[in-house]
């Protein structure tokens, strides 16, 4: 069964990928199904539910629906960019700073991936900078502080990683995508020559009316009001240990009773196909591995597996995986319970926390493609902003895929450098 199970777990992910179907959805009705054959009860592939997952990604969504409906995250994001006119020549790395500040106190962690690229991109572009590596600029810096604990990818990662039996790792694990990405960052900034900003040539892509500097308004009190609760949500989680998604849900309560946003607005905003893709594999994963599958996994990977090729194994397989699915839903919860088989197989060459940034780095690297969440916000906002032709359109597409596959590779073999064990004293 454990051959069988990771098989259908192949072919779930293969069915979602070429039908274009919620592929979570696809995995909760697979799970049921694999457990009866597996001689599962029902109740036992319902105790899989990952509800603390559930409850994270809920809250913090939800809270994060709210923020963006009453305007209050967008608003911030363009009064901080505006006033940064006059710091042109530093502007990449304001970009990559303040994606990455924003990041860090964002519940959702969706701000630096929806909001900040139009913006970015639209103001880069003003003072001369290519606006594709603007765009990726405040991708990967918003991937820096991703794994915060207080936002809902941090905090899900953090709870995948206890499961899988190890400590609390959180600080180290944040400093380490940092570290990376920040590393990213510099290449991409090389690569496209940011140093070379342009007179934009009457001939050149003009940029669309609704993408040029506007007047600000004041904050208003409903936005006033939702800053405030997501400054205490903050800190209820950092100092308080609360419950991530449970607290996230108070205080959006709060401000729903404040007409601070509307409730139907709210349940609209929550990227319920996000969620469903998270628990679904989370539940199938839960099967598989009562059925062997996983071990089964770490098995083949340890066979294949040396002192040298471990980490850069780790790292590219979970970035290949996350071409095709969210990284916190499909590498990360696959491959984080293999580390330690397979870093004993190894000799144990690594210390632990090394490959699991390894995995989770890996798996967000792949965010800059146009097929996630990051890069087809890039590549929209290009849309929006410069209404390119099908061809230009084309040529972005393939930038952007190009250098997901680039920093991928580079994010594997730098695992084997021992960048991550600078955080291993903290």
């Amino acid at each position: 069964m454990a051959v069988i199970s990771l098989l259908i777990l192949i072919i779930v992910i293969a069915v979602g990928v070429y039908t274009k179907k919620n592929i979570g959805i696809i995995s909760l009705a697979v799970a049921i199904v694999l457990g009866m054959i597996g001689g599962l009860s029902s109740s036992e592939v319902i105790s899989g539910f990952p509800t603390s997952l559930f409850l994270n990604l809920f809250g913090m969504f939800f809270f994060f629906a709210i923020a963006q409906n009453n305007g209050s995250l967008e608003l911030l994001s363009k009064k901080l960019f505006v006033s940064f006119d006059r710091y042109a020549i530093v502007y990449p790395l304001i970009v990559f700073l303040v994606s990455a500040l924003i990041t860090i106190v964002d519940p959702g962690g969706l701000t630096g991936y929806v909001v900040l690229p139009a913006i970015t991109m639209s103001v880069g572009y003003q003072m001369g900078y290519n606006p594709i590596m603007i765009g990726v600029l405040t991708i990967f810096g918003a991937n820096a502080t991703l794994m915060t604990p207080v936002g809902v990818f941090g905090n899900t990662a953090n709870l995948i990683v206890n499961d899988a039996g190890f400590p609390n790792y959180a600080t180290q694990i944040l400093l380490n995508g940092t570290i990376l990405f920040s590393i990213a960052g510099i290449l991409v900034y090389i690569g496209f020559r940011g140093w070379k900003r342009k007179q934009h040539a009457e001939d050149m892509l003009s940029l669309e009316d609704n993408a040029a500097p506007i007047d600000l308004p004041a904050f208003n009190g409903q936005q006033k009001l939702t800053l405030l609760m997501l400054i205490l949500m903050i800190l209820s989680i950092m100092f308080l240990n609360t419950h991530a998604g449970l607290t996230a849900l108070v205080f959006s309560i709060v401000l729903l009773l404040a007409k601070a946003a509307d409730e139907k607005d709210a349940f609209v905003g929550v990227p319920w196909e996000t969620i469903f893709l998270c628990i679904g594999i989370g539940n199938l994963l839960s099967v598989i591995e009562s059925m062997g599958g996983l071990t089964l996994l770490s098995s083949l990977l340890s066979s294949i597996s040396t002192e040298w090729t471990v980490a850069p194994l780790l790292g590219i397989t979970s970035s290949i995986m996350s071409f095709f699915s969210l990284a916190i839903a499909g590498p990360i919860p696959t491959l984080i319970p293999s580390i330690q088989v397979l870093n004993f197989s190894t000799g144990n060459s690594f210390m632990d926390i090394e490959l699991i940034s390894t995995v989770i780095n890996g798996g967000f690297t792949a965010a800059i493609s146009p097929l996630s969440l990051g890069g087809a916000m890039v590549l929209a906002a290009y849309g929006t902003l410069f209404k390119p032709s099908a061809e230009e359109r084309t040529k972005v597409f393939n930038k952007l895929f190009l250098v997901a596959i680039v920093i991928s590779i580079i994010a594997g073999i730098l695992a084997n450098t021992g960048i991550y064990r600078i955080t291993t004293s903290l």
